[in-house]
């Protein structure tokens, strides 16, 4: 009997010293070289569903895997989980934001813990470095088992399926001028707070001069009362005149639910389907972006509440208006 307690108490050492020497976290790490501008790479990296049905490794493992999205791809909150067989399990990820051009996730596996995810990208103007990386911490009683487990291999290989997949994707897409349709897409947008000017009747040529005398000033409010910001500048199009080029339109930023700045309008919106479509390049020839939008409601017999420009380039800091990113949104009835 001593002998078993012996053998035991020896075992448990073991596993305790084990345990004191293995790895505290786990990091993985692939790279690839997208010949595609940054613009376009980070806006395809930001949608979750664009991940599940053009690229993600582990979508063809369970065909029959329930997915669910909800928030606007590329922004803070926008949110996916997913529930299939043995092969990918049931898990979902968060996007929790930018840091320069690093986009950071959240990645929960159920009964597994929480992971790190991320994209590091680096631009080379007409091409774009690829760093795809998790890092997630391993508890100490767990610390043992990854000595013997080769995760940078296990999930590595799945890594490099993915990115693969994603730079021939990326590689075959046409970009600004070319003649290829804009995607549309239809989401579901959370309750939107925006904070801004009153809506003002303009004409086109007038709008210049509206949107630089209230961004400046909107901003200037928002950074003295520490406000979080939760979409690039936007404009917000109650009404537009083809004909005219008149319009009814509000410079605002869009804050959490609740937020005001003394002097300035709020315009609220509830929970509803949006259209999305995203335009790079100069404002001019945004029209082009507006006209397959306007295919899109046609062939699908919908109705606009308003219509809504996020100014995600800033034209100050990014002289080159190829690269300008202008995301436009159809809200509906």
């Amino acid at each position: 009997m001593k002998k078993i307690v012996y053998v035991i108490l020896g075992l448990l050492a073991l596993y305790l010293l084990l345990a004191l020497i293995g790895p505290k976290q786990v990091k993985v790490e692939r790279h690839i070289t997208i010949n595609q501008p940054l613009v376009l790479v980070k806006e395809k990296l930001g949608d979750f569903k664009f991940f599940h049905d053009q690229w993600s490794p582990w979508s063809e493992k369970d065909p029959n895997m329930v997915n669910a999205y909800n928030g606007v791809p590329g922004e803070m909150g926008h949110h996916y989980s997913w529930s299939g067989n043995k092969d990918v399990g049931k898990g979902e990820m968060t996007l929790m934001g930018y840091n320069g051009d690093t986009l950071i996730q959240t990645l929960s596996f159920a009964g597994e813990g929480d992971a790190k995810s991320y994209f590091i990208m680096k631009d080379n103007t007409t091409s774009t470095d690829v760093t795809w990386g998790m890092v997630f911490p391993v508890y100490f009683f767990h610390r043992p088992i990854m000595l013997f487990m080769n995760m940078d291999k296990m999930v590595g290989g799945d890594y490099e399926k993915g990115l693969s997949k994603l730079k021939t994707l990326l590689e075959g897409m046409q970009t600004v001028g070319s003649a290829s349709p804009y995607d549309v897409k239809e989401i579901v947008w959370e309750e939107k707070n925006f904070v801004g000017s009153k809506r003002t009747k303009l004409h086109a040529s007038e709008m210049q001069k509206f949107f630089s005398d209230n961004y400046p000033k909107l901003g200037a409010d928002s950074e003295k009362n520490k406000l979080q910001l939760l979409m690039a500048p936007c404009a917000i199009y109650y009404s537009w005149d083809d004909n005219t080029k008149d319009c009814e339109v509000a410079a605002v930023l869009c804050f959490p639910k609740g937020t005001g700045i003394k002097g300035w309008e709020s315009h609220s919106f509830p929970r509803s389907k949006v259209l999305m479509v995203s335009h790079y390049g100069p404002y001019e020839r945004i029209g082009s972006a507006y006209e397959a939008m306007e295919k899109y409601v046609d062939a699908k017999g919908l109705t606009l509440n308003a219509s809504i420009e996020e100014y995600v380039t800033d034209p100050m800091s990014e002289k080159d208006s190829t690269k300008w990113l202008t995301n436009i949104y159809y809200l509906l009835k």
